[in-house]
Order: C-alpha cells, then structure tokens, then sequence
C-alpha cells in the first residue's frame, strides 16, 4: 500500500476539483486534509489525538505553517471515518507493519470508495489492533 497515493486517491475521489478554477493543484479543502494527515504522519502523531482533533465536521488543522486552527471538513460522516481509517492504517503500517501482514490491500486501497460496509467493518478491526 503506498500511503500517499492512497490519500491523494481519496481526496480526488471525495471532493471535486478542477484545477484551472484557481490555478492550484488541489482546492483549499483538498489542501487541508492533506496538510493536516502529513503533518501528523510525519509528526508521529497517535492516531487517538488525530480523531480527537475532528469534531463532527470539523477538524483541527495542524501543519508548519497553521500552529492551530480549525477548518470545516467537506465530507460526510462515513468519508470523515474513512479518513481516520487512512491515518490509522498508515500509522500502524510504519510503525508496527508486522500487524497488518493479515491484510491483501491493494496499492491504493481504491476497494474501499464508496464501499460504507467495508470502511465500518475494517474501521472496527483496525481500531482493535491499534489498540492492542
């Protein structure tokens, strides 16, 4: 599973964009998502204080350049679970990958778009092995 292809993946696939619009890559919700998955990623962040950070539909933004704000998440209930399933996927792949060796995922989990019975169910059993 490559993480990042995974993420840019589900971004693209959830919130529309076209680039000429503004003349960036990705729309400033788009940016917002990736920053802040990133930069907890890369900050080794516990998957526990990434979900405390979104509330409902909202997210607490966290990057290099924002200390601490907070942005509206345009994304339903069932893509924000999904988004969290990402971040804890990506974060007990690089730190405990051995756990995951059950998994057949595919390169960008492209499986679980719009497949609300299947992020549910795997949310559940990632959650447990993130706990144990």
């Amino acid at each position: 599973m490559d993480i990042e292809l995974t993420l840019l993946k589900f971004i693209n696939h959830y919130i529309k964009h076209d680039p000429d619009e503004n003349g960036y890559n990705y729309s400033e919700d788009q940016a917002n998502l990736i920053e802040t998955f990133s930069y907890s990623f890369v900050e080794k962040l516990h998957p526990k204080i990434f979900e405390d950070n979104i509330i409902e539909n909202k997210m607490k933004l966290k990057s290099k350049r924002i200390v601490s704000d907070y942005a509206r998440i345009p994304l339903t209930p069932i893509q924000i679970l999904h988004y969290k399933l990402l971040y804890n996927i990506a974060y007990i792949k690089r730190f405990y990958p051995d756990k995951l060796s059950k998994f057949n995922f595919s390169e960008d989990l492209e499986e679980l778009l719009d497949n609300e019975n299947e992020i549910i169910n795997l949310y559940k059993e990632i959650k447990q092995i993130g706990l144990n």
